[in-house]
């Protein structure tokens, strides 16, 4: 007897030494109680791009600029996000450039004098001094094989143009003493980008050029370094210059499209769907900020004289002695060096 209860005990062992070996089977729920399905996966972190500007809040490129956060994630369905940062809070563009060429997901803005020093020379002309004499014109050229061959060299250089359809505005003079005429330019020290055409586009005129940071300005004037900028209506009212000069030529030296870019290694990083995202988001934030600039130059205007500053309108006559001494530029081998012979008579005639 004693040893079948042995032989009985070490079989239960055996078996419950298999029972634990073996694949446990679930315990169907209680009556009353649901079934638990396995836990999801946490989704992925959306990609995140940081859009950066020198331009203020309020400004048309900057409530562009929010639209273009929100367009992004919407159509990306919210695998893909934008940080806004205005007022020059990464830095300046030569600091942004610095950040893309270390593959950061850093956007920001420019025009074709700016980007003529990464790759693509001719573009300078894109945002040249009176080239153009209607933004059709602006639109039409930016829309050529000419220019897309442009937008390759910028690629090939590191640069991806993402969306260049936003209107920045006509660009006119802001003074701390009145400018009625070319002859009212002669020794005026006049803050502008720092970019060949325009620096000499000024100097033909008479004035005395001196690039420095947008954020920077502000100071300059009241302290008297400078005597005025040059900007479009809405920077010059967003950044408060009217607070430190009084006078506003309306010269419309240059209609400036302006393009937004960022590094082709992080844009190739992204998938096709993404990327397509981020220029179709772009374009449609650029049409909103056209739209925005309209709706607010009057306003801006009016702002500007209700705070003691002066509009002064040129003549025709006058605005061509602007114009006339510009043109210099187009055969300054300082400015034209690196381009095709040619390369004036052959955008104005894409442009017609």
């Amino acid at each position: 007897m004693k040893r079948f209860l042995a032989v009985l005990m070490v079989g239960a062992t055996l078996f419950g030494l298999t029972a634990c070996g073996s694949k446990k089977e679930e315990t169907p729920p209680a009556e009353g109680q649901q079934q638990q399905t396995p836990a999801e996966p946490p989704a992925a972190e959306p990609i995140v791009v940081q859009i950066a500007y020198e331009n203020f809040p309020g400004e048309p490129t900057d409530l562009a600029c929010n639209e273009w956060a929100r367009l992004i994630e919407e159509k990306s369905g919210g695998t893909m996000k934008a940080e806004i940062f205005h007022s020059g809070q990464l830095g300046s563009k030569t600091d942004l450039l610095d950040q893309m060429q270390m593959g950061e997901p850093v956007i920001t803005l420019g025009d074709g004098s700016f980007w003529a020093d990464y790759g693509a020379p001719e573009l300078a002309i894109t945002s040249a001094p009176y080239i153009y004499d209607t933004w059709d014109q602006a639109w039409k050229l930016l829309e050529s094989d000419w220019y897309d061959e442009q937008v390759e060299l910028l690629a090939q250089n590191g640069l991806r143009v993402l969306t260049a359809n936003w209107a920045y505005g006509e660009r006119n003079i802001m003074t701390t003493r009145p400018v009625r005429s070319i002859e009212d330019m002669k020794g005026l020290i006049l803050r502008t980008p720092n970019t060949t055409s325009y620096m000499r586009a000024f100097e033909a005129m008479g004035a005395a050029p001196t690039a420095m940071a947008l954020n920077d300005v502000y100071t300059a004037t009241q302290q008297g370094t400078i005597d005025g900028m040059e900007n479009p209506m809405a920077t010059l009212y967003g950044q408060s210059y009217y607070e430190v000069a009084k006078y506003i030529t309306l010269t419309s030296h240059v209609k400036m499209p302006t393009q937004w870019v960022c590094s082709e290694s992080f844009f190739q990083s992204l998938t096709p769907e993404q990327q397509k995202v981020l220029t179709e988001a772009g374009d449609e934030a650029g049409l909103y900020q056209n739209e925005k600039q309209d709706e607010m130059l009057a306003q801006y205007v009016a702002d500007m004289e209700s705070n003691g500053v002066e509009i002064i309108e040129l003549s025709e006559e006058e605005r061509a002695k602007f114009a006339d001494a510009a043109s210099a530029i187009y055969s300054d081998p300082d400015v034209t060096g690196a381009w095709r012979d040619g390369l004036y008579d052959m955008v104005r005639e894409i442009m017609q």
